[in-house]
């Protein structure tokens, strides 16, 4: 069997195996990417994330003001332009939510 030494030995490596896999698992979590979530980022990391959200759930349809998702940067400005300009253009996207529409379309289609 083990001897007093190697069972602390043993203790001692299994507690540093948990603690690193717990670091893992915390920084693999932080780190993901994809959807809006209010630990996903920070600064303008979430206002990125929250605008891209908001862009594909309420700028982006059959019947909505944008068709395609796909735009060109011209058309990605005047998009900009509407929005920042004109409070009744898709009237449902308020105060952070259009700032953050306008943070994701300025960065991702570079209309800046």
């Amino acid at each position: 069997m083990f001897n007093v030494k190697q069972v602390k030995r043993l203790g001692v490596m299994s507690a540093a195996l948990a603690l690193s896999a717990a670091a893992i698992t915390t920084s693999t979590n932080t780190m993901a990417s994809g959807s809006f979530s209010s630990g996903a980022g920070v600064g303008f990391q979430n206002n990125y994330n929250l605008g891209k959200s908001v862009f594909y759930k309420k700028l982006v349809c059959d019947d909505c003001e944008v068709k395609d998702s796909h735009l060109k940067k011209d058309e990605a400005k005047n998009l900009v332009l509407k929005l920042s300009d004109d409070e009744t253009f898709v009237s449902e996207i308020t105060g952070k939510d259009r700032q953050a529409v306008i943070y994701y379309i300025t960065r991702r289609f570079k209309a800046g």
